[in-house]
């Protein structure tokens, strides 16, 4: 997995998991989409972090809750690990929301390519938490959801 957010690397796991599923390969569709799952859920946090950094260091407000909401994220994330699933959990904010917010705070300051990558990753956390949720669905109506994603 690389260390920065690559929407590139993501879209490859996307269209790993459709190509297996099409193909009937539910194993390798499960994979690749936990691999892009667990890649756009790192990202976040790493993100969120960064964005609380950049409110402290500019001061243009306060990077703590920021990064209490980061650390929330990164303690759901750990504690679905510990428990060998993945899921929902009430975080009592939308990531995929801050992570727009860093973008647009991005942009402002006229780091274009930093805020598009931040607003990339935010489409991605909000795509990867639709999929989370249609998996549960699909569990509840007794239905197969590896390599849905």
């Amino acid at each position: 997995m690389p260390a920065n957010w690559e929407p590139a690397y993501w879209d490859r796991a996307m269209r790993e998991a459709q190509q297996a599923r099409s193909q009937g390969d539910r194993a390798k569709a499960e994979s690749a989409c936990a691999r892009g799952i667990l890649y756009v859920q790192a990202q976040s946090i790493q993100l969120l972090y960064g964005y609380a950094e950049l409110l402290d260091r500019q001061n243009v407000g306060s990077g703590v809750t920021i990064r209490s909401k980061a650390q929330k994220l990164e303690q759901a994330r750990n504690e679905q690990a510990q428990a060998g699933k993945s899921g929902n959990t009430y975080l009592g904010f939308d990531p995929a929301a801050e992570l727009k917010a860093y973008a647009d705070l991005l942009a402002n300051m006229k780091r274009n390519s930093d805020a598009l990558a931040a607003e990339a990753l935010s489409s991605a956390y909000r795509y990867a938490q639709e999929q989370n949720l249609r998996r549960t669905l699909l569990q509840r109506e007794g239905k197969d959801p590896r390599g849905e994603c």
